[in-house]
């Protein structure tokens, strides 16, 4: 009975350090438990890896947590709290925490695995790993009948390159010249679709206007290919399809939305 009993004491001991072992810290007798220590690391955002990864910059944070405590016990007693700066404080942390939130919960539902998938489908192009080496020749838009011109003579004597040195100011000049590789996404849409859809070595058969003026496109080189796996491009998915879902709900609600500024206010405004 004796040895049952030590056991028994033991394993109680045990426990009590067990328990005693989850708080992190007290101050003034008030325990810093571990779950309250990891939502506060959880808070922290990407810094938060540095201290779960890290051991040597726990205690450094903790000492954080420990002097801010320390900080708003004081601030109670001396009815911080009662001040139009604090409550003015807190509505905007409240603004910002909800915005903030909505916007995680928002993000995560149009990330799932089969909207991933399905934005991968529609925009596979986007993700593939040809690429494309263009040059081409530049005219203001004040110049088309010239730039027809040009491409009707580059079309029927197969002289790019001469016309290039004809009418590029440089090799890099606004008039022309080798764009070196670029992949889907790149360029502005018009001159995109232009470029991928012409073989290597060829000239695009028509002029392509842009907000640039009119080019006239040569493919000089293609490498990598169309094929593409999901599995292969996931993350890069997600990152495309998170960023677009923060701004298009951001868009959808300003859409919605009555907003009016008043300018002269915003601009004289005296602080």
């Amino acid at each position: 009975m004796k040895k049952l009993n030590s056991l028994m004491l033991v394993a109680v001991t045990g426990l009590s350090t067990l328990a005693a072992a989850k708080d992190v810290a007290t101050v003034n007798g008030k325990a810093i438990t571990e779950e309250e220590y990891k939502k506060a690391v959880d808070q922290l955002g990407p810094q938060a890896e540095m201290v779960k990864t890290n051991p040597q910059v726990r205690p450094q944070f903790l000492d954080h947590i420990i002097d801010y405590s320390l900080l708003a016990d004081k601030a109670k007693n001396d009815k911080i709290e009662d001040t139009d700066r604090f409550k003015g404080l807190v509505e905007t942390a409240k603004r910002d925490i909800l915005a903030q939130l909505y916007l995680e919960k928002y993000v995560a539902d149009q990330s799932t695995e089969p909207k991933l998938k399905e934005y991968f489908e529609k925009n596979k192009k986007k993700f593939t790993e040809k690429e494309v080496k263009a040059v081409h020749i530049l005219f203001d838009e004040k110049q088309k009948a010239e730039a027809e011109k040009v491409l009707k003579e580059v079309l029927a004597k197969n002289d790019f390159d001469a016309m290039l040195k004809k009418y590029a100011t440089d090799p890099n000049g606004s008039k022309g010249g080798d764009l070196n590789w670029f992949k889907p996404g790149r360029m502005v849409p018009e001159f995109e679709k232009a470029a991928f859809s012409t073989e290597k070595g060829k000239v695009y058969p028509q002029l392509v206007k842009t907000q640039f003026g009119y080019h006239i496109i040569k493919v000089a080189d293609i490498r990598g290919g169309d094929s593409v796996k999901f599995e292969d491009k996931k993350s890069e998915v997600e990152q495309d399809i998170r960023m677009n879902a923060k701004n298009d709900l951001v868009k959808s609600l300003r859409d919605k939305a009555q907003v009016k500024v008043n300018d002269d206010t915003l601009t004289n405004m005296k602080f």
